[in-house]
């Protein structure tokens, strides 16, 4: 079974296949704001370099968040439209854990990932996943919390956007990294196999991204123009 997988979430811009065997290839940009300009191309770019036609996979997975407002939207519809013109499964997998899974698949030797996303206005996304005995399994939910609740939870790793801030409030990690190189179509796709994911064929209108927050869209005053 092949599984295309997209990760929108944040600055990055991936997509990726897996399938029974695990990973398989990956493309991605890092750039803020070219998700809408580049994720069917670097679609067609993954494609063409493993000599597959879209018609070939067996479902669309893609992250379905937290994360960036505009990004996750763009994951989404591109992933619904897919799904809609190949008559294939739609499945949603939750950002945080994808992230936490690739952590965990290159630094197998620390038992705790935490995964903190900037939430614009000093929010932040934040959540803590343990791996035991195999398994994965989330210990502070996927949440809006604060650097202290982040640093409350004990992650011997942490994966961020904000690199500086939590530096300062999270010292008793042994880790504390980027978050964009863990941000992988790939193991979207991989996670989706691997955890189960039912896939949608329908009600797919109903399917939004996870914000966790209320957007607001501010306008610009004339005084301010």
């Amino acid at each position: 079974m092949l599984i295309l997988g997209i990760e929108t979430s944040t600055a990055v811009c991936s997509v990726g296949f897996a399938d029974e065997n695990g990973l398989r290839a990956e493309r991605s940009l890092v750039e803020s704001h070219i998700h809408s300009e580049k994720l069917l191309t670097l679609i067609q770019e993954l494609c063409d370099m493993e000599q597959v036609t879209l018609r070939q996979i067996d479902g669309v997975a893609f992250s379905i968040g937290p994360g960036s407002f505009t990004g996750l939207r763009i994951g989404l519809s591109t992933a619904k439209g897919l799904c809609y013109a190949l008559d294939r499964p739609l499945l949603a997998v939750p950002t945080f854990l994808s992230m936490a899974k690739s952590v965990f698949r290159e630094h197998p030797n620390y038992p705790k990932v935490g995964v903190c996303i900037d939430a614009k206005q000093r929010e932040y996304y934040i959540g803590v996943y343990e791996k035991r005995d195999g398994m994965i399994r989330e210990v502070l939910p996927v949440q809006i919390g604060t650097l202290p609740d982040l640093a409350a939870a004990s992650a011997s790793i942490i994966v961020t956007d904000r690199l500086d801030s939590v530096k300062t409030e999270s010292r008793g990690s042994d880790l504390i990294m980027e978050v964009f190189p863990y941000c992988r179509g790939d193991m979207v796709a991989a996670t989706a196999l691997e955890q189960g994911i039912p896939g949608r064929r329908t009600g797919w209108e109903e399917l939004e991204p996870m914000y966790l927050k209320d957007f607001v869209v501010r306008t610009r005053t004339k005084l301010e123009q």
